[in-house]
């Protein structure tokens, strides 16, 4: 009850102070409006995670034209316009750190950018793909942004456009022994081939030959394993390198070392 008194007594001043000074009072309408303007629509926004793409393609995406309570609202909304760019993994806004109306205008967007790991040919294009599997954009259009970094070039893939499920069985098993056998290997991979029988021939950096790696349903041996025979046949191998065409270990136990001929 003395809180409604108060405010009564409170309106009552602020009308009475309007009919005394209406010159004044337009301008503390006008100043009031202006005020209410900004706390809608002013907006900061902070954005992370960029590496490969600039802060200005984000923003193409962001829609600055609403508001601050729809951004409030549907950051969901958000969220997907950016997820349109191939390079976007993922994407999250946020409120900015702090007490809340200190911070009511200040949003975060955080961008997850994909990591271009694969180059390879399909239906004729030459792609990047992520290490999930996503294809990102054709090489061409890509080559600017990776800055020197090196991608594992693939070979044998399926058609993109009339096997789509075994395409993305390869990457996914592309990505699972790039994993396993470096690891095991101790050297980068450079190459990737997909042969018959789920067998795959792998270019390592520094090696000038391919070496094959049985992952089929027939193979008995683990990947692992095969990775630690592969990584003590090319120490003891070292010295004979230019000697050797390809080694296979795509056997239960046994890795075959093919030399080439002598002309």
């Amino acid at each position: 009850m003395r809180i409604l008194f108060t405010l009564l007594i409170t309106s009552g001043v602020i009308v009475l102070h309007v009919l005394d000074n209406p010159g004044g009072s337009q301008k503390l309408v006008q100043s009031v409006a202006a005020r209410a303007h900004s706390l809608l629509e002013d907006k900061e926004v902070r954005i992370e995670g960029l590496s490969v793409l600039s802060r200005t393609e984000v923003e193409r995406a962001l829609p600055f034209d609403r508001s601050v309570v729809w951004w409030k609202l549907h950051s969901t909304d958000i969220q997907g316009r950016l997820g349109q760019n191939p390079w976007v993994a993922e994407a999250s806004v946020s409120r900015c750190e702090g007490s809340y109306i200190a911070t009511w205008g200040c949003f975060v967007v955080s961008v997850t950018e994909r990591t271009p790991t694969f180059v390879a040919t399909v239906d004729n294009t030459r792609w990047i793909i992520d290490r999930d599997g996503s294809f990102i954009v054709p090489f061409g259009e890509a080559s600017a942004r990776l800055g020197g970094g090196v991608l594992v070039g693939v070979e044998g893939l399926a058609s993109r456009n009339s096997s789509p499920d075994v395409v993305r069985a390869q990457l996914s098993a592309a990505t699972r022994l790039l994993d396993t056998i470096e690891r095991a290997v101790g050297r980068p991979i450079s190459g990737l081939q997909f042969l018959s029988h789920g067998d795959f021939a792998v270019t390592f950096e520094g090696v000038p030959f391919p070496v094959v790696f049985g992952a089929g349903p027939d193979s008995k041996v683990p990947l692992a394993e095969q990775g630690e025979r592969c990584s003590e046949l090319l120490k003891r191998l070292h010295d004979r390198f230019p000697d050797i065409l390809k080694v296979d270990l795509a056997f239960d136990r046994v890795g075959v070392v093919k030399f080439r001929t002598a002309e």
